[in-house]
């Protein structure tokens, strides 16, 4: 058996989900995400805010996929919460500012740094 050391990068990401699964998640939202119990609305938003929590994106991905009607209903829930929020102007350099940020937080969670 290899050390935690000897991993990949991949099998280092792999191991660290699987644990995170495994003590993040409760029972009923690892029985929803396996489809042995159905998936409901407080449990489709459970799981999504632990995948974003932990930075579980195709997890979250899979979940918005695989339920298109709840994940309608989680959008739509989001909005509602928003709607009101009116967000300060930026120049065309912190918009520039901002995306480089968030492309590089993309590449480093995806081991592409």
């Amino acid at each position: 058996m290899k050390k935690y050391d000897e991993l990949s990068n991949k099998e280092k990401h792999n191991f660290e989900e699987f644990l995170i699964l495994t003590f993040e998640f409760s029972d009923d939202e690892l029985a929803v995400i396996d489809k042995q119990k159905p998936m409901t609305m407080e449990l489709f938003s459970s799981c999504l805010a632990k995948c974003t929590e932990h930075g579980l994106y195709k997890l979250f991905e899979r979940l918005l996929d695989e339920y298109p009607k709840l994940s309608d209903k989680y959008v739509k829930a989001i909005e509602d919460d928003i709607k009101d929020v009116v967000l300060p102007e930026r120049t065309p350099e912190e918009e520039e500012e901002s995306w480089n940020r968030l492309c590089e937080r993309i590449k480093k969670n995806m081991g592409m740094i």
